[in-house]
């Protein structure tokens, strides 16, 4: 562990730094335009929204989400945390274009819900994505707090105040060019740091003999259905959960062509497998090194750092907490802005002045963040709150996006089909141990109550979605949504200002 006052002045020197960095130029913008803050349309090339998408994807979670994982559940969940994060750029690979060319003066997918599938659905729709992002935001401030706390043996209110204020601050006045800003430095630095950390990290555990013991403990195996049940949900909840991230949807309109977005994307899939993966391994390492044990709670929460505790030198935890604060801060910054950004562009139609909506925006950052910060002092495992939001995804995900491709989707179909898929979801929803049910018990050849839940969510809901789509083409074959209304109805809600960097 790291001498507390160090650890201290780290998490201040660091903080002060990006908010100095992030007012400064956000200062240089200051006369920017309501576009310009919400999604800064057309002005990225390939290499900035790597960049972006990157560090947008991965915050301190990544520390301890995927050694959580692999800790409990072994080596082939780990498979399918990876893939399930690569799954992300992957399903904006079809999506992202779609809604580009449909809507090309968009700015959120609450906008789209709204003009495609009327008021209710985007009420719904509005609700769902303010709480899963707001889960996204309190399991990143969670994490940051239990990294820092684990690292120094800091208070964890000192850690979710500073980070909290200073994302708050510099994203709030900057909106998302700061945010971008910022994400080009966090993963510049990032990049090299975290491949310095894993192959140092794999030489100390492989002299503790960590990895042999963990293939003797099974952490290893690739027989373990409880594995790849896991690696299921997390393929399912992972991919369906993001299509609610405004941040993400940003993205979609932030690249400055269909070319560079798809390049983009796949840059950023590439990146995602072996960070994920990698990271996870930690975890059955930990295992390995007999520093934590498997669903030993709260310990396996931080399964890495329980590990560097054992076996890594100071040098190693003090990249270790630069890490974890630069991932926090990335990551942070781009839900705040993408989810004010949400709300000031769905308030853009309500003749609403400029200055008005860049203030509506700011303010939402600001009530968005403090509950996070209060929860964060508080919680333990990142992976359970991540996966509460998951579920969520993964009911109402198809549903919703369905009605990019399909013009005879309606509005009733998707609150039906998604409130149906949540309701049977939480009733086979696991307790905070992962196993036991809250309610009702997943059938014995199942054998996972966690896959039990997500699969239900997922195909009831999509079921549903297409039984309402076919019997709709059978009854009211003239009843059809024109995907041109979209394009008609969305324009732009002023004009950007000139891209100059």
């Amino acid at each position: 562990m790291l001498d507390t006052t160090l650890g201290i002045a780290t998490l201040v020197v660091a903080c002060a730094v990006f908010l100095v960095l992030g007012l400064a130029y956000a200062w240089r913008r200051r006369r920017q335009s309501v576009e310009d803050y919400t999604v800064s349309r057309n002005h990225a090339p390939t290499n900035v929204g790597i960049a972006t998408l990157v560090a947008s994807m991965f915050g301190t979670w990544v520390l301890m989400s995927p050694g959580e994982s692999g800790a409990n559940f072994g080596i082939i969940s780990l498979v399918g945390y990876a893939l399930g994060m690569a799954g992300i750029p992957v399903m904006f690979m079809f999506v992202g274009p779609r809604i580009r060319q449909l809507m090309p003066n968009g700015h959120s997918i609450t906008e789209y819900v709204k003009h495609r599938f009327g008021l209710a659905p985007f009420v719904a729709i509005a609700v769902a994505i303010i709480f899963v992002i707001g889960i996204f935001i309190t399991a990143e401030m969670v994490a940051i707090t239990n990294a820092v706390s684990v690292l120094t043996g800091s208070p964890k209110w000192a850690t979710a105040v500073a980070v909290g204020l200073v994302v708050m601050a510099y994203t709030a006045y900057g909106g998302l060019r700061v945010s971008i800003y910022t994400d080009r430095i966090q993963f510049w630095i990032l990049i090299p740091v975290l491949l310095l950390l894993l192959i140092v990290a794999a030489v100390f555990v492989g002299n503790a003999g960590a990895w042999k013991a963990a293939s003797e403990a099974g952490a290893l195996s690739v027989s373990n259905s409880g594995s790849y049940f896991f690696a299921i949900v997390l393929i399912i909840g992972i991919v369906a959960s993001n299509a609610f991230h405004p941040g993400m949807w940003q993205r979609v309109y932030t690249v400055e062509s269909q070319r560079a977005l798809n390049r983009s994307l796949w840059g950023a899939a590439a990146l995602a497998i072996p960070i994920t993966f990698l990271m996870g391994m930690a975890g059955i390492a930990a295992v390995g090194n007999e520093s934590v044990a498997p669903f030993g709670y709260p310990e396996v929460a931080v399964a890495l750092f329980a590990l560097a505790s054992d076996v890594f030198p100071l040098w190693m935890h003090f990249l270790m907490l630069i890490c974890a604060l630069m991932l926090a801060m990335s990551t942070l910054d781009t839900m705040m802005n993408g989810l004010a950004s949400n709300i000031a562009a769905d308030m853009a139609g309500m003749s609403i002045g400029r200055g008005t909506l860049m203030w509506v925006a700011r303010i939402a950052t600001i009530v968005l963040a403090v509950p996070a910060i209060i929860v964060a002092t508080k919680a333990n495992s990142v992976l359970y709150v991540f996966l509460v939001a998951d579920l969520i995804g993964a009911a109402i995900a198809v549903p919703m996006l369905v009605g990019l491709y399909s013009s005879r989707m309606p509005g009733w179909g998707v609150l039906v089909a998604g409130g149906v898929g949540i309701v049977i979801g939480a009733l086979y929803y696991p307790k905070p141990d992962l196993l036991s049910p809250w309610a009702l018990t997943a059938p014995d050849w199942a054998n996972s109550q966690m896959l039990w839940a997500f699969a239900s969510a997922l195909i009831i809901s999509s079921a549903i979605s297409l039984v309402i789509i076919l019997i709709r083409r059978m009854a009211a074959p003239s009843q059809e949504y024109d995907f041109a209304a979209l394009n008609a109805d969305v324009g732009l809600i002023d004009e950007p200002s000139p891209a100059d960097d």
